[in-house]
């Protein structure tokens, strides 16, 4: 049976998987209620003839399975992959992280719901017939029923599509395959059907309880299934046959907190309510007015559900009570809906009382008041003392025990055997997994066979080329033991590494596997691009390495780049000695056309036209591989955009593959901005962004205004309010609602202090800021400006979004290299104090939002600039002072992208000091001519280090910047203007100025675009 039968075996099963939630349910079309808005939903809201909605329901499946071309992820997990991104998802995966760290197991960072995913024009035969399949499965299912909602058919057009878009992403060649898939949810539609694909696969599923079960909910249908409690484990038996191993885990790391729960609670409490994702707003306003009514009640907040389709700010405003987006972690008792979160309060110690009128699912849902565990509390009880207290007896121990497992002794046992057995899985990957482990016991003879190896690979190197002979053969064998040691932990890389490039024979069966990928495979192999890496980072001369292969081409132009690339996204520092040997174009080279490229856009560098023109005439005659010409073409794009003319850009249209109409919106905008900067062209791009415009989604449109407004053209009713609303009206859905959640309340919450975010097109706030900074130097009293972005994520080490793997990230970007552990603690310190005492902050705006995002985005919180924005807004209004005003983050472009901006603070000052990686002569002449400047020089960022134009020290910043803070003590005064470019240690020096009495400014990357003559980047 072919993988893809084996796959649609099971897609019928999915739909009933998917069906018995939604049939358990009388009000499942109110809690869908907010996707069931179009009109073809309502066909199912009448008393129509059930036949003729079954009829109206397959019509419409074939209508939306076929009226758009398919969509594949494309999978690159070979380990524990899982899939999923709401709060909830990633909560249990957090979850399972911890619980199995002793196993080492990690799946956060390999989650499907990340991937890319690309269009499939064309279907195989098989892959057609697959679809028609999926058709007659539909077409069985509505003949068969004898009630049809619209919520019912919305969730199986939902589950049969993504099931076809997985079928497709898993058959396709080259498809990497994960040893395990964990899931934390069974009856929701895209978790169903890649269930259901990876049952086929034969691959195991792990799945987490992600609430308390029903008898709604399908059979328990997992290889390894981890519930919450004794409980669930009886529903699921109740419900149907258990397949599967199964284990009752705790959620929570503490213990019960028994005592606090039963303690008596007089006056004075605080009353929490926690609503279910549907709320009826004037029941939830009702409850609200009553316990208003209760002199015993302190205070009530409304904590919002992660996943609610409204947010409730607006609802509850004037009600007197506020809204929490965690549960709060002061004492209090709880209001409780139909909610699951019932079990999570009484093991925090907080009692809970149910009131059931406030959403629109059955009364005790779960049944927690009928056995006993929760009161009920009517509306008329909540205006006096209703909190009745929790008694401990032994009655009401054993029935929560079933539903805590930290209630009961030796819970921990059940957790010890589910991490052994995670262990047994990851050491022994699925026969379906493309990354074959190796089998142990050959480490002598893998070192003595790789030292054989190496002596061959000199003699060989010696014929091919005599040059090299010296440098292969003194540094070839003193690297063997290294080599062999990476080849044990990569023993896939190493088997593809002796079949292509030796002639030694390898007998063992898993080192023969054709399942290893590579130059073969349509896209680069994972163990090729890993060898390339490896040998990268540790030869001597990388860029001879490159040479040597582009004569040989033992790897191809494609997997080479490819390597690069990556090396690139994780901030590599091996790549800048790859830039620093390729300071000029290799002549008749892919790689080496990549490689200048790139050195040019990382280093903020100039290049000659000519060079241009050289290196665009070998891209237009490029023919060997079209993947690595269409790379190659969009950076060419971008260089003459940054660098070069309109002239070259007309050239670029006549002989590149690439076509205007075809680009992202991104690089639309980015061609507009070159044509609307070069004198005589200002009419040509008027006309193409009306083509681009008619040619523009809802979002694109968002897009294109966006980019007039942040350029300084006048777009009507433009604001940052208006812009919010328009996001979250045209943005993808799960964007809308990642800013609902975790972007909006921190605006809301600032708002009142906000006025200077308008400092783009409000003359009269961009002269109050400059007022501010103008009185301060006058009266010698100390002012700062602080600005936040997406790297300043850096400064919130508690990472609810922003990761320890991120923070590295960055540090190996600015630094080339990861700090000591003591030394990151001490400047997150000393920044966080400078942002503390700032006077005007600037936060990240949706401007940003607007700009970075697209309509293929998955998520805010898929790239890491987007992990870092995040990260910033939710910590930053703990971390400003209550007095600063806020303004957005690129105020400096804002309003000191023109140098002589400067000058109505620069003839206050008693003198300017400006702290900079660039060299003195490299500032404009504005700046500096005329008045007193001392600059104080700092080591550049590590992307800059081979630009002249920067002070390239041999240590990086954050080892001397105590030096630099002695230099600005001898110098800095009241009334002085110091002008900081210092990224995240910038802030230290901030702040340190602000204490000297002086006005500091976080210019940051303005003064970049002063020295330099290149367009600079939307920001």
């Amino acid at each position: 049976m072919s993988d893809v039968s084996k796959m649609l075996q099971f897609h019928a099963l999915g739909i009933q998987r998917v069906s018995r939630i939604v049939d358990g349910n009388a009000n499942y079309d109110e809690l869908m209620e907010h996707r069931l808005g179009e009109s073809h939903w309502a066909v199912f809201d009448t008393d129509t003839d059930v036949a003729e909605k079954c009829a109206n329901a397959i019509a419409l499946f074939e209508k939306k399975f076929r009226e758009r071309k398919p969509k594949a992820i494309i999978p690159e997990f070979a380990g524990f992959a899982c899939e999923g991104s709401t709060r909830n998802n990633l909560r249990e995966f957090e979850f399972f992280e911890r619980v199995c760290a002793p196993a080492g197991i990690k799946i956060l960072r390999s989650n499907y719901s990340e991937c890319e995913s690309v269009s499939v024009s064309k279907l195989t035969n098989e892959q057609s017939e697959a679809r028609e399949s999926i058709s007659g499965d539909v077409v069985a299912f509505y003949n068969g029923r004898s009630e049809v909602t619209a919520s019912l058919v919305r969730q199986q057009i939902l589950y049969s599509r993504s099931f076809f878009n997985f079928l497709l992403a898993f058959s396709r060649p080259g498809a990497v395959r994960p040893a395990a898939l964990v899931q934390a949810n069974d009856h929701s539609p895209v978790r169903v059907a890649l269930s259901m694909v990876m049952k086929g696969l034969g691959i195991p599923r792990i799945y987490l309880q992600h609430a308390e079960v029903t008898q709604s909910f399908p059979e328990l249908d997992f290889e390894y299934s981890v519930l919450r409690n004794i409980r669930s484990r009886e529903t699921y038996e109740a419900i149907g046959p258990v397949n599967g191993e199964v284990f009752v885990i705790a959620r929570e790391e503490e213990e019960f907190a028994r005592e606090r729960l039963f303690k008596e609670r007089e006056d004075g409490v605080t009353v929490v309510i926690y609503p279910t994702s549907r709320v009826l707003v004037e029941q939830l306003l009702g409850i609200i007015r009553e316990l208003k009514k209760n002199p015993a009640v302190r205070n009530t907040i409304v904590k919002q559900h992660p996943a609610a389709a409204k947010a409730l700010d607006g609802s509850i405003e004037g009600s007197g009570a506020t809204l929490a987006r965690d549960i709060p972690d002061e004492d209090h008792v709880a209001i409780v809906g139909n909610s699951s979160i019932a079990i999570e309060l009484l093991h925090r110690g907080v009692p809970v009382y149910q009131n059931f009128n406030f959403d629109p699912v059955n009364a005790d849902y779960y049944g927690f008041v009928a056995r006993g565990l929760t009161y009920q509390v009517a509306l008329s009880e909540l205006s006096s003392k209703f909190w009745r207290a929790y008694v401990p007896n032994d009655q009401w121990i054993a029935a929560y025990a079933r539903w805590d497992p930290t209630a009961a002794e030796g819970y921990l046992d059940e957790q010890a055997r589910f991490v052994d057995t995670m262990a047994r899985i990851a050491k022994v990957p699925a026969k379906t997994s493309r990354a074959t482990a190796a089998r142990p016991a050959i480490k002598g003879r893998l070192k003595a066979r790789t030292k054989a190896m190496v002596k061959r690979a000199i003699i060989g190197t010696i014929n091919a080329s005599p040059r090299l002979s010296g440098f292969v053969a003194n540094r070839g064998l003193a690297a063997t033991d290294r080599f062999a040691r990476f080849l044990l932990v990569n023993t896939h890389n190493g088997a593809r590494f002796f079949q292509l490039f030796t002639d030694l024979q390898v007998n063992a069966p898993v080192w023969r596997s054709n399942g290893i990928g590579g130059i073969s495979a349509g896209l680069p192999g994972q163990g090729a691009l890993e060898l390339i890496e490896y040998t990268l980072a540790n030869v001597e001369q990388p860029a001879e390495w490159l040479r040597l292969n582009e004569r040989t081409q033992t790897f191809t132009p494609l997997e080479t780049i490819s390597a690069l690339d990556r090396m690139f996204q994780n901030r590599n520092p091996a790549l800048n000695a790859v830039f620093h040997d390729c300071l000029a174009w290799e002549t008749r080279s892919a790689v080496g056309a990549w490689v200048r490229l790139k050195t040019v856009e990382w280093g903020n560098m100039d290049i000659d036209l000519s060079e241009i023109d050289d290196i665009a005439v070998f891209i237009y005659a490029y023919e060997d591989d079209v993947r690595v010409r269409s790379t190659l073409e969009l950076m060419l794009l971008s260089s003459i955009v940054r660098c070069g003319t309109c002239e070259q850009l007309d050239r670029f249209w006549s002989a590149a593959k690439t076509r205007k109409e075809d680009l992202s919106i991104n690089r639309k905008i980015d061609v507009l901005r070159k044509l609307r900067s070069t004198p005589g062209r200002e009419a040509e791009a008027a006309n193409l962004q009306r083509l681009f415009e008619d040619q523009a989604t809802p979002f694109e449109s968002l897009k294109l205004r966006n980019a007039d407004f942040l350029e300084g053209r006048s777009v009507e009713g433009w604001g940052h309010q208006y812009a919010e609303r328009e996001f979250e009206r045209t943005a993808p859905s799960q964007l809308a609602q990642e800013f609902a959640t975790h972007i909006r309340p921190t605006y809301d919450r600032l708002r009142s202090r906000m006025r200077l975010m308008e400092v783009r097109t409000d003359l009269q706030r961009s002269d109050e800021f400059l007022k501010l900074a103008q009185r301060a130097i006058t009266d010698k009293t100390p002012f700062s400006l602080v600005r936040l972005s997406d790297g300043e994520g850096y400064l919130f080490p508690e990472s609810r979004f922003f990761s320890q793997v991120d923070a590295a990230n960055r540090e190996r970007h600015w630094w080339g290299t990861e700090l000591p552990e003591d030394l990151r603690e001490r400047i997150v310190k000393e920044a966080r104090q400078a942002v503390m005492k700032a006077d005007v902050v600037g936060i990240p705006s949706i401007y940003r939002f607007i700009r970075d995002s697209g309509d293929t985005s998955i998520s805010l919180l898929r790239s890491l600039q987007g992990r870092g924005l995040v990260e910033v807004l939710n910590g930053i209004p703990d971390a400003i002072s209550p007095d600063a005003l806020i303004t957005e983050d690129k105020i400096n472009v804002a309003l000191f992208s023109d140098v002589d901006a400067i000058t109505p603070l620069a003839e206050l000052a008693g003198k300017i000091i400006v702290v900079t990686s660039a060299k003195a002569d490299s500032l404009p002449p504005a700046l500096t001519q005329g008045r007193r400047v001392e600059v104080v020089p700092i080591p550049t960022h590590h992307k800059t280090t081979l630009n002249a134009k920067y002070h390239n020290e041999s240590e990086p910043l954050p080892f001397v910047y105590p030096t630099v803070l002695e230099k600005l003590d001898k110098l800095v005064e009241p009334g002085d203007l110091v002008l900081i470019a210092g990224g995240i240690v910038g802030k230290i020096f901030v702040g340190h100025v602000r204490a000297r009495g002086a006005v500091a400014l976080d210019i940051g990357h303005t003064l970049d675009d002063w020295i330099h003559e290149q367009l600079p980047s939307l920001r």
